[in-house]
């Protein structure tokens, strides 16, 4: 939204100021850690500790470069600022450390996180403080400045769901709980892909640092955090590497540390070393894969389409009925467009029907397929009243059903031409307009 409305006011594309709000926010989100970070400890402004800041930033910034800018993302430069101030409050006596600055930043970073996927990632920051909280044998950790500022920031901010929001318990949630939630990946497939990898990285950080109980406590936090969106991500069940992003990187992180904090002891034992070796290769070898992934797949699978629309209609009015919602955004903006659905996709439509298929009972069979039959009842109007110019379909990834096969779909398709179609996209465009296309294609 801020990004949005800066190209409303300054001018710019929103999506040039996404990228540099992005980047500036990691920036700053670092340098706070940082800074706090070496007042702490010495071993952090060592000449080797340049070499982790690097590491560090490309972890937060380009680790995954396909899950740039989404909520994960701001989630994990959020919470560093708070990382880092447990880790130096914890070698305080008292437990009290940090300027009134440091703490306000690291409270709202925490607010933030909670905010991104209430109440999932709460549990990130609530496993670390506990474990603070039993060591110290006092509640004190539970209650400092910025887990106090974090709390009301997200109290409020549910509040004024409560309050002027009521619609997304009374609509949105029922909706959610019936068709979105209940799809869900087996937990058999979401455990061996990425709460393995975190659980590798935590043997890797505990082996190099002689056990548990030798563990540095800045180790300890990063990794009790990654720990704690283990049960998010197994919570929100979609297995998506988004959902995986903040676990991923700071269980990377905690290796990093370890290592760092390892190298520079020569009697340590040979096995520890070893193990924070390991450990940094893991990383390297995940950080080169999902570089790999990233950068050898079709990253523009909606250029095709793009460029077809582009010169066809100026202006044109959209709406998608595309079993994913990446079909029509940023396609919309990237032609000029105007997207007039209230829905930005019809995922919902297959989500029923795949849930109406895999149903045990007959009467949830029957009330999820009077669900999609609703919603595709809606998407026909919408098309009837709206006459858009452009209606994107897809049923990509999703090849056991065809949505165009209803009638009230069809009836409505049958004004408009099969512009382009791919695997990806197809682009039906109103008759009239399909009409004026080919014949100034004729005349050219």
């Amino acid at each position: 939204m801020p990004f949005m409305l800066l190209e409303k006011l300054v001018g710019g594309r929103a999506e040039l100021w996404l990228t540099l709000g992005v980047v500036c926010l990691c920036l700053a989100s670092l340098f706070v850690s940082a800074r706090i970070l070496t007042r702490a400890d010495p071993v952090y402004r060592q000449p080797r500790a340049l070499w982790a800041a690097a590491v560090a930033l490309f972890m937060v910034l380009c680790f995954r470069p396909d899950q740039f800018g989404q909520r994960e993302h701001f989630a994990l430069i959020a919470v560093l600022p708070w990382l880092a101030l447990q880790c130096a409050r914890q070698r305080m006596p008292d437990f009290a450390t940090g300027t009134l600055f440091e703490r306000i930043m690291a409270g709202l970073g925490a607010g933030v996180v909670v905010m991104v996927k209430p109440p999932h990632f709460a549990l990130a920051l609530i496993l670390p403080s506990l474990c603070l909280a039993f060591q110290r044998r006092s509640p004190k950790p539970l209650f400092v400045v910025e887990n106090l500022l974090g709390a009301t920031i997200a109290t409020a901010y549910v509040t004024s769901i409560v309050v002027f929001d009521r619609a997304y318990f009374s609509e949105i949630l029922p909706f959610v709980r019936e068709i979105y939630l209940p799809s869900r990946m087996p937990l058999a497939e979401m455990l061996v892909d990425w709460p393995k990898i975190v659980l590798l990285f935590a043997m890797a950080t505990a082996l190099a640092a002689g056990g548990l109980k030798q563990m540095h406590w800045d180790v300890k936090i990063p990794l009790l955090t990654a720990l704690g969106f283990v049960p998010a991500f197994i919570i929100m069940g979609k297995g998506w590497p988004n959902h995986a992003l903040p676990m991923a990187v700071l269980g990377i992180w905690a290796v990093g540390i370890q290592f760092l904090r390892t190298i520079g002891c020569h009697n340590v034992a040979f096995v520890r070393k070893a193990a924070a070796i390991l450990g940094c290769a893991l990383a390297l070898q995940f950080a080169v894969r999902s570089q790999y992934a990233v950068l050898s797949a079709n990253n523009d699978p909606l250029a095709p389409a793009i460029a077809s629309i582009l010169g066809a209609v100026e202006k044109p009015t959209i709406i998608s009925i595309g079993a994913q919602l990446q079909l029509a955004h940023p396609l919309a903006r990237r032609v000029g467009g105007a997207f007039v659905s209230r829905s930005p996709a019809a995922w919902a439509v297959y989500n029923a029907e795949q849930l109406a298929r895999d149903a045990a009972r007959p009467e949830q069979k029957h009330r999820l397929e009077g669900l999609r039959d609703k919603m595709i009842g809606e998407f026909a109007h919408e098309i009837a009243a709206k006459k858009p110019d452009i209606v994107l379909y897809s049923a990509y990834g999703y090849p056991i059903w065809d949505m165009l096969e209803d009638t009230r779909i069809a009836a409505e398709i049958q004004h408009y031409d099969v512009f382009y179609r791919d695997p990806f996209a197809t682009v039906y465009m109103r008759q009239g307009l399909s009409r004026h296309h080919r014949l100034s294609r004729q005349i050219d």
